[in-house]
């Protein structure tokens, strides 16, 4: 599906056909953006033909699950984004492409519907009729921009999540180990496309492109600081997952170091009983207490107080 949206001077215009799109961003004022959901190949050939998008940058935008990135061309670049969603109530996080051409009056996004909110998008574009005469670098950092604050509600959950996994492993529950390593898997996954993009927007503000103006560039480096602090974030969350991790295992460690005691203490104690009804149970000839009207109660009482004694003594020691 796709959808066009031309603002000139600040004002939206209506009914544009796609086919008319090459000649109406010719004109001068004008601002084109094309948001492109689920692209069929003969939309992304329409897209190629409409705006010289160079058949390379096609065939990474055919390509899913492309590296985030930044590819500069003639009169274009290409950029390569992620969005994130998910994480809440123990959910795991899911990734979503965005791929985006930008040239010196035109965006055109391509996405399976997840990443942007076209009227969220159309709605600042409205808001700010003023930066729309900043041309593309505007509509990129406003696209960018969305795509960045998916981050922060996924993190926001993550850390959450990271908070009850701390209690939960020292309140001792059972199925904190997997919880943990899903999240550690979540972690890796954002912290995949957050560092690249990173790295992309550090490309894109250091290139000389001739496509973005002053302006422009200090709105896309906002969104260079949003990803730093997002790449830090996610280091800082997956430390703390590791640490949970490591105190789990400790506290599984104490739990079977406290098992092998107790079962050490009552195997002591009943070796003692053992012992006693063994050598009893020896039937030799020449056994003074067999022949003993009190050598039960004996045998017995040698048990019980074998036992006993050794059950104070362990208890005393905390091993019981």
């Amino acid at each position: 599906m796709i959808q066009a949206y031309v603002f000139r001077k600040g004002k939206e215009l209506v009914d544009v056909a796609v086919e008319d799109l090459s000649e109406v961003r010719a004109e001068p004022g004008t601002l084109v953006w094309v948001d492109v959901v689920d692209a069929t190949p003969a939309e992304l050939a329409r897209m190629g033909e409409e705006f010289s998008i160079h058949p390379l940058a096609l065939e990474d935008i055919a390509q899913a699950k492309e590296r985030p990135k930044v590819e500069e061309y003639p009169d274009h670049v290409l950029l390569v984004a992620y969005a994130v969603e998910g994480g809440k109530d123990g959910g795991r996080c899911r990734l979503h492409e965005l791929d985006m051409v930008a040239g010196k009056n035109f965006l055109v996004t391509f996405h399976g519907g997840r990443p942007i909110n076209a009227e969220t998008v159309t709605g600042r574009i409205r808001a700010h009729p003023e930066m729309a005469k900043q041309g593309a670098g505007f509509l990129l950092y406003v696209a960018l921009d969305e795509v960045v604050d998916s981050f922060f509600p996924a993190l926001d959950a993550i850390a959450d999540q990271v908070e009850d996994l701390e209690e939960a492993v020292f309140e001792g529950r059972s199925e904190v180990q997997g919880q943990l390593f899903g999240l550690r898997k979540d972690l890796v996954a954002v912290r995949r496309v957050a560092g690249p993009m990173r790295d992309t927007m550090i490309t894109l503000l250091r290139r000389d492109l001739g496509l973005f103006n002053r302006e422009a560039q200090r709105y896309l480096q906002d969104v260079y600081d949003h990803l730093v602090r997002i790449v830090e974030s996610v280091e800082d969350y997956q430390d703390l997952a590791a640490g949970a991790l490591e105190a789990n295992l400790v506290v599984v460690s104490n739990k079977v170091n406290v098992v092998a005691r107790n079962l050490a203490a009552y195997a002591a104690i009943f070796a003692v009983v053992t012992m006693v009804s063994g050598i009893y149970g020896m039937n030799f000839r020449h056994m003074p207490e067999l022949g003993w009207r009190f050598g039960y109660a004996w045998a017995l009482a040698l048990m019980l107080g074998g036992a006993g004694g050794l059950y104070v003594y362990f208890k005393r020691k905390g091993w019981l």
